[in-house]
């Protein structure tokens, strides 16, 4: 990465605390609506943060696809669509206890086999799947009870089921055919996250909307968001 793009990526991030409600100071009585312009050197071909890594797909993703976890700026762990969760003494098993009201855009519950899916697709697709690599398998006891079997106990696994690489796609959407050539990665995306997808222009802009059925009630206080791509740097600035 070169230097001088370190400080707009962490621009970016910071936005995206706020956006997505982490710990990011906000003020005592936060005002609802308003648009958030942002601006980047390229917009990602597409958003399906299961089987690709990298800001371009992520900034915009996990807006649109809630995770299990969030992490604050301290790396402190803390629930989403987890809301709570036990670990064995031997730190082989998690037991993850799901919100009970997260639905997705296109009004599906959200439940413990959108989360098992998910889990087993970054770990088969994605860049990053060692960070999944201990998982043997996953248990599903009831729809909001998710069960991880780990063959070995692994301190970060809470963190990696935050933002980008713990996100929750929707069972009934990808699990036909081949997920990498799934025309929902891109056009007509169904999340569960705090926006949904308005607009896309591959090259040029996307555009999302808040999804008034986000389980944190009261989230997100913005109305919009668009990103704009624009390639040269001092012309971003």
């Amino acid at each position: 990465m070169r230097k001088k793009n370190i400080g707009l990526i962490a621009t970016a991030a910071l936005a995206l605390g706020i956006v997505a409600g982490s710990s990011a100071p906000v003020s005592a009585e936060p005002k609802r609506g308003g648009t958030l312009n942002m601006i980047y050197r390229v917009i990602g071909a597409h958003f399906n943060p299961t089987i690709v890594s990298g800001t371009p797909t992520g900034i915009a993703a996990t807006q649109m696809f809630s995770s299990l976890t969030r992490v604050d700026k301290d790396w402190k762990v803390h629930p989403l669509l987890a809301q709570s969760w036990t670990t064995s003494d031997d730190g082989k098993k998690i037991t993850l206890n799901l919100v009970k009201n997260a639905v997705f855009h296109d009004g599906h519950p959200l439940t413990s086999e959108d989360v098992k899916f998910s889990l087993e697709t970054y770990k088969a697709q994605h860049p990053f799947k060692p960070m999944y690599a201990p998982v043997e398998s996953i248990d599903t006891p009831d729809d909001h009870t998710v069960v991880l079997n780990l063959s070995r106990a692994h301190p970060a696994i809470m963190i990696a089921m935050s933002g980008q690489l713990g996100a929750v796609i929707p069972k009934h959407i990808y699990s036909e055919g081949n997920i990498r050539k799934n025309p929902r990665n891109s056009n007509d995306i169904v999340g569960s996250g705090p926006f949904k997808l308005k607009e896309f222009k591959p090259g040029e802009y996307l555009i999302l909307e808040r999804f008034d059925q986000y389980f944190r009630e009261g989230k997100p206080y913005l109305d919009k968001i668009i990103y704009k791509r624009i390639k040269e740097l001092n012309s971003r600035i």
